[in-house]
């Protein structure tokens, strides 16, 4: 008899981690079925999509408040599709989301696995025993959480860093500069600014305003990232009344390997930044509200996973009021000004290799999630 999966990522960094653990399912076993949510990539992948992530771009506290009544409707249409036949549920990260729908499942009797776990030693350690109740079979993607777990009663399986597979070995610059028109003497900041709709408006005037200070300080090219699903509308919209300013799609590791340096909304484009250690400089803002919640929840210094990862801040963060052209400009000035500052920190980005592990995370996982449902996986401490 077939398998039958639910599978639930809702942005779009846990919509390609995902979809690579469907194909390595699959590869497997062949005859798996997926239903779930997420975006492109994992329906290229063959899940039967109940809702794309578009249609779930929240942020804040305020957002998800206003958006109550759709968010009512998507787990009451995954409750009712659980309820005619699932054999075990994989969350992918998106915690706020997830967690709830985690005990959700488990209510209903469906194994809930849970890949990319959510950074509960950032929150405290009070929804740990929360987690434990709900998830059958957590697969985490840092040794440090593996340990933590541990120290909490809850057995979990280190499988490694699914952005390690996904890094482009080696870029050739001068390929994209062509591709891009990009002239041979000109640095390029990379800007990042979310993948997300309320990410880009709130971060990408931001940023611009910031190079368009820098330029007068600094040779160099502009470009965006735009992320996939988001229509280039929003993207224009901040770059009315600016010139000068390149927008890419769908090449965004390329452009954060060939960028001098790099401007980032905090997520995991830092680490990814980290990894192919591009110096870069962190921002982000969120509605005053949302903010002070979340400043009373996390109980770690820093944002950015890249600073998380390495234990210090090697990445420069301004948040909230902190987020202006003045410090932006003064931490991307010392980048391009001062080559022994900007050594420094590349330096300090070389061990973030060493502490994501080896390839293989999605094989490592696939395996894991295999042999749970065989029964041959002990779950318990």
């Amino acid at each position: 008899m077939k398998k039958k999966f639910l599978i639930v990522a809702g942005e779009m960094s846990g919509d390609r981690h995902a979809a690579d653990l469907v194909i390595a399912l699959r590869q497997r076993s062949p005859d798996l079925e997926f239903i779930g949510i997420g975006g492109d990539q994992l329906q290229a992948a063959g899940v039967v999509l109940l809702y794309h992530i578009s249609q779930l771009a929240f942020l804040g506290f305020v957002e998800i408040i206003k958006h109550i009544p759709f968010i009512s409707k998507v787990f009451t249409t995954i409750k009712r599709v659980a309820k005619k036949g699932i054999d075990a549920a994989i969350l992918v990260d998106y915690p706020g989301f997830n967690l709830r729908l985690a005990r959700i499942l488990k209510n209903q009797g469906i194994p809930v696995i849970y890949y990319i776990c959510p950074q509960l030693w950032a929150w405290g350690e009070i929804r740990v025993k929360k987690f434990r109740k709900y998830v059958d079979l957590p697969l985490v993607i840092f040794q440090f959480e593996e340990r933590f777990f541990q120290k909490h009663g809850v057995r979990s399986h280190f499988v490694g860093h699914p952005l390690v597979d996904q890094m482009p070995k080696r870029v050739d610059e001068f390929e994209f500069r062509e591709t891009y028109q990009i002239a041979l003497d000109k640095r390029v900041i990379g800007l990042f600014p979310g993948s997300r709709e309320i990410e880009v408006r709130k971060i990408l005037p931001i940023m611009v305003e910031s190079i368009e200070t820098l330029r007068d300080k600094v040779d160099i090219v502009a470009i965006i990232a735009k992320a996939p699903h988001l229509n280039i509308r929003h993207y224009e919209k901040c770059l009315r009344n600016h010139s000068g300013f390149k927008v890419i799609d769908s090449d965004t590791h390329r452009l954060m390997k060939i960028s001098y340096a790099a401007l980032v909304a905090s997520g995991t484009a830092t680490l990814e930044l980290g990894y192919l250690q591009t110096p870069s400089v962190v921002l982000y803002a969120l509605s005053p509200i949302t903010y002070w919640l979340g400043r009373r929840v996390v109980k770690i210094r820093n944002i950015a996973l890249a600073n998380i990862v390495l234990g210090k801040t090697v990445f420069p963060e301004f948040i909230q009021r902190e987020a202006n052209a003045g410090n932006i400009v003064n931490a991307l000035n010392k980048l391009f000004n001062d080559e022994r500052h900007y050594m420094e920190i590349k330096n300090e980005l070389r061990s973030i290799k060493d502490i994501l592990g080896k390839p293989g995370a999605t094989d490592h996982a696939a395996e894991l999630i295999l042999d749970f449902l065989r029964g041959k996986l002990q779950t318990t401490v």
